[in-house]
C-alpha cells in the first residue's frame, strides 16, 4: 500500500470509462445488482420498510489526548438503539452513556435524537449545563451530519436510495488501496486515553514504551497520569481488522457532496465489505472515512453487518458491535413524535457544512460548524466576549489595544472565526489583528485557528505545541473545504510565539496589557491563560472557571467530601505562584463571569 499524503484528487481518477474494471468486464449496474443479492434480493428490500439496532458502540475523538498532536480518546461502551423507518425517511437514536460522577463514581445519562426526513431534533439534559432546556431543534449541520453518519453505517440506506432513485450511481471509479488526505501516525493515535477521573484529572492510558519512557520524564506526567497499559500492538490491531484489499472488491461508485461515496463489493458472496469516501477536518484539513462490515447475519432473509468499524484518517472513529437486529418493527405512533412546542427552521447551508465533515461535527457537536450570527458582551470599555447565536460551546475574548486587536480561544468552528474576522475590522475601523492567543491544544478550543492566520494574526501558544500549530496552518490545501487560510494567495511568513514553561509573557499596551502565563496541571501539557492585567480579568479556559459559574447559577455547592477540581486548583495555584492580582475570571465554556473569591470559595471547604 502506498504511504504518505496523497492529494485528494486521486480519488477522481477513472480507471475505467464505465462501471467497476474491465478486468471482470462488469458494470456498475452489474455490481449493483450482486450487491442487492448479497443484502439478501430485490424483492426482500423493497419490502424492508423498517428495522431497529440495538448495538453498544465506542466512539474515538482525536485531539483529547494530554499532549499536543498526541492522543486519541475512547468513549467506551455507549447503549445505543436506533430505530428506522424507512417509508418516512426517519430515525431515532437512543443512547444511554456512563460519565464520571461529580461526586466519584459513575452515572448514566440518556440522549434521545430524532431525525425526520432535513429535520432534526434533540431530547437531553446538557451536561455542560449551557442549555438549561431538555427538548431543542437540532441545527441544520448537526442534524445533516448525524443522518449521514447514519448512512454511512449502515449500507442498505445507500443501496435503497439506489433502488428508489434517490441517489444516483456515478461512472467514476477511485483508485484502489490508494491513501487519501491525512493519514495518522502511531504517535499521532497513541496514547489511547480510556478513562480520566473527574475530580484529579489523572487518565488511564494504553499507550507504547517508546511513548512513556519519554513521558514520564516530562515534569506534568504524575499529575496526568493514573495507570498506563502497555500495548504497543492496538493501534495495528485497529489497522488489522480493518484492512481490505480493495483490489479483490467490485466497486459501486454513489454521486454525492461534497466527494463520492465508494462501495466495494465481494466477487464472493455480494456482500459490502467497505466503504470510502472524503471529508474534512478542522486541524489536519481533507481526510478519508472508511468504513468495514464485518460478522455477516441474516435476520429475515436481509443480511446485516453485526460489527462496523469507521476510521478517520486510518484511526478508529466508531466501531459498533450489534447486539440485535429487528427487521419490520411495528413501531408505536409516538416513536418518531416530535417534541411538542419545538420548531425546527433549516438552513441548506449550514446542512452541506454538517456533510462536508460530519465526524468533526459528531465529535464535538456543541460546536457546531455553520457560519453563525454573533452575541457580543462588553466586559469592559473595549473587551468584548463574543460567542455564536443563540448558543455556543466555546466563548472567545476579544481585546482592543493601542496598535491591534489580541484574540483569545479561537473555538474549533472557522467560519465563526471568519465571522469574528469581519466584526472586528467592523468594531475597531479595520484595525489589524496582531495576536491569537490560544490556551491549549483540544480540539474544541483550538482547532480554528486558521481565519486569524489568514488575517495576519500571530499564534501565541505554549512552547510545547508549537509543532502541532506549525503542522495546522502548513498543510495542504483543501479540495472538500477552501478555507479562509487556503484563499490567501500570498501567505504571509509564520509567526508562532512560544510561552516559556516557567514564565509570563506580555502583549503591552497603555491601556490593555494582556499577560499569558503558563499553568502546570494535570489536563494538558500546554496550558496557559490570558491576563487583562490593568482590569484584573483571567481568561481561564478549561480551567473550571465555567464550572464555578453554572454552579453559582444554579445554586450547587460542592460537597465537604468531594474534592474540587483539579483544574481549579491549578489555575488558583498558578494565580498565587506568579502573584496575579485577580478580581474576575471567564472561562471558555460559560459566558458569565465570576470573581476570584467565588473560585476561592469552590476550593475551600
Amino acid at each position: 500500500m502506498k504511504t504518505g499524503i496523497i492529494h485528494f484528487a486521486l480519488a477522481f481518477l477513472i480507471v475505467t470509462a464505465q462501471g467497476c474494471g474491465t478486468k471482470q468486464g462488469k458494470t456498475e449496474k452489474n455490481t449493483l445488482d450482486i450487491a442487492i443479492n448479497g443484502l439478501g434480493g430485490a424483492e426482500i428490500l423493497n419490502e424492508l420498510n423498517g428495522f431497529s439496532v440495538e448495538s453498544e458502540r465506542d466512539e474515538f475523538l482525536m485531539g483529547q489526548g494530554p499532549e499536543p498532536g498526541k492522543g486519541i480518546m475512547r468513549l467506551a461502551g455507549a447503549d445505543t438503539t436506533v430505530f428506522h423507518n424507512l417509508n418516512s425517511g426517519a430515525i431515532k437514536i437512543d443512547v444511554v452513556t456512563t460519565l464520571a460522577a461529580r461526586a466519584g463514581g459513575y452515572l448514566t445519562r440518556e440522549i434521545n435524537t430524532l431525525l425526520i426526513g432535513e429535520k432534526g431534533y434533540l431530547s437531553e439534559i446538557d451536561a455542560m449545563g449551557i442549555d438549561p432546556n431538555k427538548n431543542k431543534p437540532l441545527s441544520s449541520d448537526i442534524a445533516a451530519a448525524t443522518a449521514k453518519t447514519e448512512k454511512l453505517l449502515n449500507p442498505h440506506l445507500l443501496i435503497k436510495d439506489l433502488m428508489n432513485g434517490k441517489s444516483t450511481l456515478s461512472n467514476q471509479n477511485i483508485e484502489v488501496n490508494v491513501e487519501k488526505g491525512h493519514r495518522y501516525k502511531q504517535n499521532e493515535v497513541m496514547p489511547v486515553t480510556i478513562d480520566r477521573i473527574r475530580q484529579t484529572g489523572k487518565r488511564t492510558l494504553i499507550a507504547t514504551e517508546e511513548w512513556e519512557n519519554i513521558a514520564s520524564k516530562k515534569s506534568f506526567f504524575p499529575k496526568m497520569i493514573n495507570k498506563t497499559i502497555i500495548d504497543p500492538g492496538w493501534f495495528s490491531t485497529w489497522q488489522r481488522n480493518t484492512q481490505v484489499d480493495e483490489s479483490l472488491y467490485d466497486q459501486i461508485t454513489i454521486a454525492s457532496a461534497p466527494a463520492p461515496i465508494t462501495l466495494f463489493v465481494s466477487r464472493k458472496n455480494g456482500l459490502i465489505e467497505k466503504l470510502t469516501t472524503m471529508e474534512w477536518d478542522a486541524v489536519y484539513g481533507d481526510i478519508e472515512l472508511e468504513v468495514t462490515y464485518d460478522d455477516w447475519k441474516s435476520v429475515q432473509g436481509v443480511s446485516f453487518p453485526m460489527i462496523v468499524r469507521m476510521s478517520q484518517g486510518g484511526a478508529p472513529r466508531w466501531e459498533v458491535r450489534r447486539k440485535n437486529v429487528t427487521v419490520n418493527p411495528s413501531y408505536l405512533a409516538s416513536t418518531f413524535k416530535p417534541p411538542e412546542g419545538i420548531l425546527y427552521v433549516h438552513d441548506e447551508s449550514a446542512a452541506q457544512r454538517g456533510r462536508e465533515l460530519s465526524q468533526t461535527i459528531r465529535a464535538f457537536g456543541f460546536a457546531g460548524a455553520r457560519r453563525p450570527d454573533l452575541n457580543s458582551i462588553e466586559l469592559e470599555t473595549a473587551v468584548y466576549l463574543l460567542s455564536a447565536a443563540p448558543l455556543d460551546g466555546i466563548y472567545t475574548m476579544v481585546v482592543e489595544q493601542e496598535n491591534g486587536i489580541v484574540v483569545i480561544e479561537p473555538g474549533m468552528n472557522d467560519l465563526k472565526g471568519e465571522e469574528i474576522v469581519k466584526w472586528i475590522k467592523g468594531h475597531f475601523n479595520g484595525k489589524p489583528i496582531t495576536h491569537l492567543v490560544v490556551t491549549h491544544h483540544h480540539n474544541d478550543h483550538a482547532a480554528g485557528i486558521r481565519p486569524y492566520v489568514a488575517a495576519g494574526a500571530a499564534l501565541v501558544v505554549h512552547e510545547t505545541a508549537i509543532d502541532f500549530y506549525r503542522t495546522q496552518i502548513n498543510r495542504t490545501k483543501s479540495i472538500v473545504v477552501v478555507d479562509a487560510l487556503d484563499r490567501v494567495t500570498e501567505p504571509g511568513t509564520e509567526r508562532i510565539v512560544g510561552i516559556d514553561p516557567t514564565q509570563k509573557f506580555l502583549l503591552n499596551d497603555k491601556t490593555h496589557p494582556v499577560a499569558i502565563y503558563p499553568v502546570f496541571n494535570g489536563h494538558t501539557e500546554d496550558m496557559v491563560i490570558a491576563v487583562l492585567e490593568s482590569e484584573g480579568i483571567i481568561y481561564g479556559g478549561d480551567l473550571y472557571v465555567s464550572g464555578v459559574a453554572r454552579d453559582l447559577r444554579s445554586g450547587t455547592e460542592r460537597p465537604a467530601n468531594v474534592l474540587p477540581y483539579h483544574s481549579a486548583v491549578s489555575l488558583n495555584d498558578t494565580i498565587r505562584a506568579f502573584d496575579i492580582q485577580a478580581r474576575r475570571l471567564v472561562g471558555s465554556h460559560d459566558k458569565q463571569p465570576v470573581t476570584y473569591q467565588n473560585l476561592l470559595d469552590y476550593i475551600t471547604d
